[in-house]
């Protein structure tokens, strides 16, 4: 596995924090969906720089729950026609159960103007969960539905220092 895409990041990065709210089953089967996390139209826009119908992709590079570089893929908005929502999926790996504790979290770091974004998602609990819950709170929400907002990578960092989003860990070999 590659490392993560060499950032020089300054801080000024824009970051979405938001809920992963809790779906129903893919298509009648018993696969749960929660990780085709729903976006409002305003996420989609104005963070991804994708609209519905929008056949380019996004890369995303995944920081697991232990801040280390976890692989990047490509993926793409999907817009569905039943509940008018854009969802992106994500890798929650290993976890597959959504909580009972409380909605999992994304924090998403943009790093380049060109749909490169940085992830980790956050279960309750987890170092850093209550911090970007916060946030959450006290900052304004983007568009409609789940709390989503934006703030700057050192925002996220001021409040989170174990993030690892600005330099993730490489695990050895």
């Amino acid at each position: 596995m590659t490392g993560p895409a060499p950032a020089l990041l300054t801080g000024s990065e824009l970051v979405l924090i938001g809920h992963v709210p809790r779906a129903g089953r893919e298509g009648g089967t018993n696969k749960p969906r929660w990780q085709q996390a729903h976006w409002n139209r305003a996420v989609a826009e104005q963070f991804f720089m994708l609209r519905p119908g929008d056949n380019r992709s996004i890369t995303l590079e995944k920081v697991d729950y232990e801040g280390f570089f976890a692989g990047r893929t490509s993926k793409q908005l999907v817009f569905s026609e039943v509940n008018k929502n854009p969802k992106i999926e994500f890798d929650f790996r290993p976890i597959i159960k959504y909580p009972d504790a409380g909605p999992p979290l994304l924090v998403i770091v943009e790093l380049d103007r060109l749909r490169s974004f940085r992830y980790r998602p956050l279960m309750p609990g987890q170092d850093g969960y209550a911090a970007m819950f916060r946030l959450l709170v006290e900052l304004p929400k983007l568009g409609r539905g789940k709390p989503r907002v934006l703030t700057t990578l050192d925002e996220v960092d001021l409040r989170w220092p174990n993030a690892c989003l600005r330099n993730p860990r490489v695990k050895p070999g």
